[in-house]
């Protein structure tokens, strides 16, 4: 993969995640860490499947890891968490 390529699927991958509101509020909640259960209070208002797919998305782009039972943001996700 060329540089450019990388630079574009790099930036489809934050823009697909930055126009999602559920998923820029999720970054937000995540990036003190907190666990799958704590996320999933806090969004309640969503069905299990809307909350998975978009969690399980952020995971997949490389925003957000798992570790020890707990969320964190990667420097993408910090990145996004901040963006208004």
């Amino acid at each position: 993969m060329s540089e450019i390529e990388k630079v574009r699927e790099q930036h489809e991958r934050l823009l697909s995640a930055s126009m999602n509101p559920i998923r820029r509020k999720m970054l937000q909640e995540i990036k003190n860490g907190i666990t799958v259960d704590e996320l999933r209070e806090k969004f309640k208002d969503l069905s299990d499947f809307e909350f998975k797919f978009n969690l399980e998305f952020l995971i997949a782009k490389g925003f957000v890891t798992k570790k020890n039972g707990e969320l964190h943001l990667t420097d993408e996700g910090v990145e996004l968490a901040y963006v208004p």
